[in-house]
């Protein structure tokens, strides 16, 4: 986690084990909060692909 002024930047790693798959999918996901002065931390991009995205398929 990575926090600037009202920002915070989050790098996470998870490990989703589904359904009888032996070995769990592994996602490496990226999130941006930022600090409303009302509601508190507020999620404003919900990349849980994370560089995936960028992987040819």
């Amino acid at each position: 986690m990575i926090e600037s002024a009202d920002t915070t930047l989050v790098i996470m790693e998870t490990h989703l084990h589904i359904g009888d798959e032996i070995k769990p999918v592994t996602r490496r996901a990226t999130y941006v909060f930022r600090r409303d002065p009302i509601y508190g931390w507020l999620c404003t991009v919900d990349n849980s692909y994370g560089t995936d995205l960028l992987d040819d398929r």
